[in-house]
């Protein structure tokens, strides 16, 4: 089963030039492969796909001990 994720959900992706974490919502990180950094502006690559089954894996954790509580 996969895991719903909140397409308005904030996730803070870093900076490969600096370092600085730049806020995108998971509908942007699913939508789009590049990504402008807020602080330095160089625009980087991100494997979305690889991310977002992350970010899955990461919300059926969180699901999973909710549920045990």
């Amino acid at each position: 089963m996969r895991t719903k994720l909140d397409p308005n959900a904030i996730v803070n992706i870093p900076c490969p030039q600096c370092g600085e974490k730049t806020p995108q919502t998971v509908a942007t990180i699913e939508t789009s492969p590049r990504i402008r950094c807020a602080k330095c502006g160089v625009m980087f690559g991100i494997n979305a796909a690889k991310l977002m089954k992350k970010l899955q894996e990461a919300q059926a954790k969180m699901d999973l001990e909710q549920r045990r509580f």
